[in-house]
């Protein structure tokens, strides 16, 4: 069982779980960043917000940092550029005037609408030498894994 040699005594880098993620984020992002420069004029961070904003209609920033999981500096920055480019909207929350309610434009919509296909098809590509099953399981150890990596108490 060479993977449980793996788990209790990692021989180098590349034996570490964490090494190989960060590896294929790093990938992963240079691979959509290509893809976006090709077909508009923003970046990961901006798309990854303009993907939960056209996904809920409206949100926070708060929201948009806990669902994607990113910082919210990075998320400040990618709001900030998203609105001066005309792809968003922000107003003050009249329930809460600390937060801004974040609205996609008519033109954030159409943005997304013309990049999405190339993300699908990017992930169809990820995953075409895949089986149904093995995507299943890929899926089910990405769960796993995010699940323990909540874990504080080793």
């Amino acid at each position: 069982m060479e993977h449980r040699t793996k788990l209790n005594a990692p021989q180098d880098l590349s034996d570490f779980v964490t090494f190989r993620l960060n590896r294929l984020q790093a990938t992963l992002n240079s691979q959509a960043q290509h893809i976006l420069k090709l077909c508009s004029d923003i970046g990961q961070s901006e798309w990854r917000v303009l993907i939960l904003a056209v996904d809920r209609g409206e949100s926070t920033m708060a929201k948009i940092v806990r669902d994607g999981r990113m910082d919210k500096a990075q998320v400040s920055r990618a709001v900030k550029s998203l609105i001066q480019k005309r792809y968003m909207l922000s107003r003050v929350d009249p329930d809460d005037q600390r937060q801004s309610i974040l609205t996609p434009t008519e033109t954030g919509q159409a943005l997304h609408a013309e990049i999405m296909p190339r993300m699908k098809e990017r992930q169809h590509n990820l995953l075409a030498g895949l089986s149904d099953d093995e995507i299943e399981r890929f899926y089910a150890v990405l769960d796993q894994l995010e699940m323990s990596a909540r874990a504080r108490d080793f």
